[in-house]
């Protein structure tokens, strides 16, 4: 007689693969492999949810720490990956239960296994953020300070992906790596403060000077502000931002049209920290005011999608 293996019950399952060790998942199925597929699917969607929950809790926390309403979490910016190479799922050989007429099958991971798999990749991703992070805070100037935060804060990323997946499978061991996650948000709330005391002063120059209407400085003056920037016309600025467009309208048989250039330096105490140049694609129209209010929006728009993240 056919001995019936104790796991193919929930409750069997449990104490044959304890929650306080295992992560384990049941399914049944028409086929073997049909119901280790189903139980490797259910494995993935837990860790999934949990992964989710363990964010979302973690995000309401810090909203509220100590009151702090910017000192919001990291992960406002950051993918989490619930990808199953961070994990290895083993198997229980599938059971035909003929009672059900289905095959029966149970999916596991061993909580320690599992989070000293992805350990080292933890230990990688704290050094490389905790050194880029104290590369930024060495710098004098409040733009490369900036700049550096957020260069750093790029290499959480890697960091998160394991972190939030570490601590839904394992949350008492991934305890030691808080400490990580705290000064990562603490990092917003130290971006954030730099950026309020850059007390920047936006200047047109070159050939073509930029008329108040044209919107580009206005445009340029909106995203500094975004980034928490002081944006002034006074005599008091620790920030100049030149901005210069070259655009030479060209008259064709039916048509003018004209090859946009963008240029902006951005000097902090009489050294320039950020220079961007950009050759816009031809701006075209039946008159020359339809080229220049065609090429305003085009510069507006690079301002805002390409300027910005390229520099900061």
């Amino acid at each position: 007689m056919v001995q019936i293996p104790k796991w193919i019950t929930n409750q069997g399952s449990l104490e044959i693969f304890p929650d306080s060790v295992y992560i384990s998942q049941l399914a049944y199925g028409n086929t073997a492999q049909e119901s280790k597929e189903k139980a490797s699917a259910n494995i993935s969607e837990y860790i999934k949810s949990s992964v989710v929950s363990s964010t979302t809790s973690s995000y309401l926390y810090k909203k509220s720490l100590n009151g702090v309403v910017e000192n919001t979490t990291v992960k406002e910016d950051i993918s989490i990956s619930t990808d199953n190479n961070l994990y290895k799922i083993e198997y229980t050989n599938p059971f035909y239960y003929s009672d059900l007429g289905q095959f029966v099958c149970v999916a596991y991971i061993n909580k320690d296994q599992a989070f000293n798999f992805v350990k080292p990749k933890l230990e990688n991703a704290k050094q490389n953020f905790s050194l880029g992070y104290e590369k930024a805070l060495s710098k004098d100037s409040l733009l490369d300070k900036i700049i550096e935060i957020k260069n750093a804060r790029k290499l959480l990323v890697e960091f998160y992906e394991v972190y939030d997946f570490a601590r839904a499978i394992n949350p008492t061991k991934a305890k030691v790596y808080e400490e990580v996650d705290l000064i990562a948000n603490q990092s917003i709330v130290k971006a954030n403060e730099l950026a309020r005391q850059v007390l920047i002063k936006i200047m047109s120059q070159g050939d073509t000077k930029l008329a108040d209407d044209s919107g580009v400085i206005a445009e340029l003056s909106n995203q500094f502000s975004k980034l928490g920037f002081v944006v002034g016309t006074s005599t008091k600025y620790n920030c100049l931002a030149l901005v210069e467009v070259k655009s030479v309208i060209n008259q064709t048989s039916k048509t003018f049209e004209t090859y946009p250039e963008l240029f902006i330096r951005i000097i902090e105490k009489g050294e320039e920290k950020i220079s961007y140049t950009k050759k816009l694609s031809k701006v075209a129209g039946f008159d020359k005011e339809t080229v220049v209010r065609r090429t305003n929006l085009k510069l507006i728009e690079d301002i805002r999608t390409s300027f910005i993240n390229v520099c900061f």
